[in-house]
């Protein structure tokens, strides 16, 4: 690549290598185009049509590809966050960076007793979403008390009242207590699971305690497979005239269609082994989920997460967000033909003289 063609090679040790090699110092830089960009004589604007690619711009401008890096330099935006990307790109890209559920949550009382504690204590929920960041807090695993949807939240905005679960790895920890099973004459006991949904899997194995006629076995051989689904135990003390118990523990994925449902109650555990519920309000795909409202003028604005009024307020999406993101992008400054030969050449000349 020509952009990199004048910088000076360094020593660079590459991973876990213990040696170092000889490599271009692409950190190399000087602020020769940033000076440029500042100067309006210089500089053009430029917006960049669908599917153009940097070197197909720089023909087009500059009447040689040799030009396209300048681009880059002459414009932080691209330089940080990449070309702009077609709109089938952004779609796919939405589809992969935001793959999780977002529900929109909000109490319908001020005050409800939650749970009491040990002492008898009322607990109370004080206020609604916005003021009550305690509740549901990042890295619960929840649940639809209709739906029976199971999702973990990974991220929330009280300021909207909503919040992003992943549904796609949630699980749910279940202990399976005093199992009888029977290992074979060898010692060696196999079990499997054979749920139709494939969504049980053994987890855990350190957890484990096999007995014989009450008495938990040491120095046993715990071995689960690559998915999960099937464990062998060797190593067992055979008795053909022994009972054997096992107790054991297996995770349970989703097993609906990863969706909520509105009007349910969103719910987890509390310490006192009730449950802390909420109504979900709205529920949709996270890329379809509010990213940000706006006013008539596209300026960022709040709205009220109690009463979830919009107030004339324009939901964006994350979809739409990240396309408008992407739109911006497509405005760019570029050096001005009759001077970009000049400053590429004083650009190298300075990054041949650094030392």
């Amino acid at each position: 690549m020509s952009y990199f063609k004048n910088f000076k090679p360094t020593l660079y040790r590459f991973g876990n290598e213990k040696s170092f090699a000889l490599a271009t110092d692409i950190s190399s830089y000087v602020d020769m185009v940033d000076q440029v960009k500042f100067t309006s004589m210089m500089v053009d604007d430029y917006t960049i049509p669908v599917n153009e690619r940097p070197d197909q711009t720089s023909f087009k401008i500059y009447g040689t590809t040799d030009h396209y890096w300048t681009f880059f330099l002459a414009n932080d935006h691209i330089r940080e966050r990449g070309w702009p990307l077609t709109l089938k790109e952004v779609d796919t890209a939405a589809i992969e960076r935001y793959p999780h559920r977002m529900v929109t949550c909000k109490m319908q009382h001020q005050d409800v007793i939650d749970y009491y504690d040990a002492d008898n204590k009322p607990i109370t929920r004080t206020k609604l979403i916005g003021t009550a960041p305690d509740n549901f807090p990042v890295g619960t695993v929840v649940s639809g008390n209709v739906s029976g949807t199971v999702g973990i939240i990974i991220k929330r905005d009280l300021s909207h009242g909503t919040f992003i679960i992943d549904t796609l790895n949630a699980s749910v920890q279940s202990d399976v207590t005093e199992q009888t099973v029977q290992p074979n004459s060898n010692g060696v006991l196999v079990l499997e699971r054979t749920d139709v949904a494939e969504a049980e899997t053994f987890v855990r194995p350190l957890q484990w305690v096999l007995k014989r006629d009450g008495q938990t076995l040491t120095n046993i051989d715990i071995n689960i497979d690559s998915f999960g689904r099937k464990v062998t135990i060797s190593a067992i003390g055979f008795s053909p005239n022994s009972t054997y118990t096992l107790s054991y523990v297996i995770n349970t994925s989703n097993t609906t269609d990863g969706t909520f449902r509105v009007g349910e109650d969103l719910i987890y555990p509390n310490p006192a082994g009730g449950t802390t519920s909420m109504i979900i309000h709205a529920e949709s795909s996270q890329l379809k989920g509010v990213h940000h409202y706006e006013d008539a003028s596209g300026d960022w604005v709040d709205i009220d997460p109690l009463s979830q009024s919009l107030g004339g307020a324009i939901a964006i999406s994350y979809l739409e967000n990240l396309r408008q993101e992407n739109e911006k992008l497509r405005q760019i400054k570029v050096i001005a033909p009759n001077q970009v030969a000049g400053v590429a050449s004083d650009f190298n000349k300075a990054m041949q003289e650094q030392t």
